[in-house]
């Protein structure tokens, strides 16, 4: 098989609009002569949890490969993305990167991704005792460009400590969208004599994957497998206008302003908002953040037919750059990753509730730690029957758009720049731009 190293220009051109400029360290390999030591780069995103982690399993790696030295970077999301372009335009990506199955085709579609399957049969990659389903997510263009490091589902986290400060029980499990406005604004009333001022939480409606969640809950797949939205702009205002019940006629959400004031951590992390959604394995980043380990999971609010319609996401992926020099030694690093017993011992569900069935099976759990709590939230997901949906299709664009969505539209309107109609239709304009269809 030859490694392809195809740069792409056009990547980086198609997210250089959507992403800002960071330095996260690039790609570098030492081929050593005569079989001497190797150097992989590895990087990933994530705060200085999943930073530790990763650091001690590496460790472990290093002791048992010594002619194996991996060199580690990591940024936040959207700084980790205009990185990975820059890489891609030269020709420089890592030798093991963080992959995310929303970013995966724009990668996999110009080359640069290297297809892994060669080390999968009896090689030095097993991915034996990891659901085909969930493989799957990591194949493109019938190659296995990525592998799926476990699963995660969006969830609310909420803070029972301040709650009870505040005198307010937190959600019933089967609350709806209404009942969470109600709640919002409950908190906000009672912790506006604060110091500092306590909300209930931030506008939901400016969550990306919320908006998807919330359109699978209305019957709605959000994409064709051309690529072509499936949701119309009044789906889009109507999902911007559930929360306008606690923005009007007193806008009882979390600040924006104070929000950048407390970056980089967020409102709920600094014990100034009582609940906050997102993915149930940034439960162990957001404990650490808060000096806290009693944060609660609740699934997200109920669609119009009382069920939550959840989906488990493949949490993240690893990935080789196609122009690595040491793709077997790369391999191996994926491999001690996604199964060894003791690198997930450490790991935990930082990374999702492990892919690797022998992992998960490993996985010694406290009484009361965040792991079980995690493992046991997705698990009464399933027992009760909310998880009935699956993952949206995510076509080639759509890590592009999210952006869009979030980090330029949704700040603007969170400074209340723009309004709900403006917000629509600049999105759909810029979805014109962003989305590949076919």
């Amino acid at each position: 098989m030859s490694i392809r190293k195809t740069a792409m220009s056009g990547l980086a051109l198609a997210l250089a609009g959507s992403l800002a400029l960071t330095a996260c360290g690039g790609s570098d390999s030492d081929s050593g002569e005569g079989g001497g030591d190797i150097t992989l780069n590895f990087t990933w995103w994530g705060a200085d949890e999943r930073a530790q982690r990763y650091e001690a399993a590496i460790d472990l790696f290093e002791e048992a490969n010594p002619n194996i030295t991996v060199q580690t970077s990591f940024a936040e999301f959207q700084d980790y993305w205009t990185q990975r372009s820059t890489d891609a335009t030269s020709g420089e990506l890592p030798d093991v990167m963080q992959m995310d199955v929303s970013r995966l085709l724009e990668y996999a579609n110009q080359g640069l991704l290297y297809d892994m399957s060669e080390f999968t049969d009896g090689g030095s990659l097993d991915v034996s005792q990891i659901d085909e389903e969930l493989l799957s997510s990591g194949e493109a263009n019938e190659q296995l460009v990525a592998v799926p490091t476990g699963t995660n589902t969006l969830a609310l986290m909420y803070n029972p400590d301040l709650l009870a400060e505040l005198g307010i029980d937190p959600p019933e499990w089967d609350y709806t969208w209404e009942e969470y406005n109600d709640f919002i604004a409950e908190v906000s009333a009672a912790g506006a004599d604060m110091d500092p001022q306590v909300y209930g939480g931030g506008d939901y409606t400016m969550t990306w994957w919320l908006f998807m969640a919330n359109l699978i809950q209305q019957g709605i797949e959000p994409f064709a497998e051309n690529g072509e939205m499936n949701f119309t702009e009044d789906d889009l205002r109507d999902w911007i206008n559930t929360a306008e019940p606690i923005r009007s006629p007193e806008d009882v959400t979390f600040p924006a302003e104070r929000g950048e004031q407390l970056l980089p951590k967020s409102g709920f992390t600094s014990n100034e908002a009582a609940a906050e959604f997102h993915w149930d394995n940034f439960l162990h980043s957001y404990s650490t953040d808060l000096g806290s380990e009693n944060i609660q999971l609740l699934p997200l609010p109920s669609g119009p037919d009382g069920q939550k319609h959840a989906f488990f996401k493949p949490t993240m992926q690893l990935a080789m750059g196609a122009n690595s020099e040491h793709p077997e030694e790369a391999a191996q690093l994926i491999d001690f990753l996604i199964n060894d017993p003791e690198a997930g011992q450490i790991i935990g569900t930082d990374l999702g509730i492990p892919a690797s069935s022998g992992r998960l099976d490993a996985l010694d759990v406290e009484e009361g730690s965040l792991d079980q709590r995690i493992i046991e939230f997705e698990q009464r997901l399933r027992d009760e029957g909310n998880a009935t949906a699956t993952v949206p299709f995510q076509p080639e664009g759509f890590g592009a758009l999210e952006t869009e969505y979030v980090e330029v539209l949704g700040q603007e309107f969170s400074f209340r720049q723009i309004d709900v109609d403006e917000f629509v239709e600049r999105f759909f304009s810029e979805a014109e731009n962003l989305l590949v269809t076919s």
